[in-house]
C-alpha cells in the first residue's frame, strides 16, 4: 500500500492509479529496443509517474536509478536504440529537482 503522502505534489508529474501504472509500464515495454539505455533493465522497470501532458514517464528501476522517458505511443518498437528519448538520473529525487527546474523556467 502507497503512503497517502504525494511525493509528486508541487511538481510537474502525478502518479496515475496502481492500474494505469501497470498498463503505462506494458506499453513503455512494447517500445524498448534492444540497445537502449533501459532494455537491460526492462524487467525492475516501475513506472512512478507521468505528465501532466502525458508523453513523459518518470520511471525507476535497479541500475540507472530513475529515467525519464519522452514516450512515442507507437506501441511497437522504434527503428533507432535511443529511442524512446531517455533522461537518465541518479535518483528519483534528482529527475523531481531537475524536472522542477526546467518546468519553471
Amino acid at each position: 500500500m502507497r503512503a497517502s503522502k504525494d511525493p509528486f505534489k508541487g511538481t510537474p508529474l502525478w502518479r496515475p492509479s496502481d492500474a494505469e501504472r501497470v498498463a503505462l509500464r506494458g506499453h513503455l515495454l512494447a517500445e524498448l529496443p534492444p540497445g537502449h539505455v533501459l532494455f537491460t533493465y526492462r524487467e525492475t522497470l516501475v513506472v512512478e509517474a507521468r505528465d501532466r501532458n502525458g508523453d513523459r514517464l518518470a520511471v525507476t528501476c535497479r541500475e540507472p536509478s530513475a529515467a525519464l522517458v519522452r514516450m512515442s505511443w507507437t506501441g511497437r518498437l522504434p527503428m533507432a536504440p535511443f529511442l524512446p528519448e531517455t533522461e537518465v538520473f541518479a535518483s528519483l529525487e534528482a529527475l523531481m529537482e531537475a524536472i522542477g527546474k526546467v518546468e519553471a523556467q
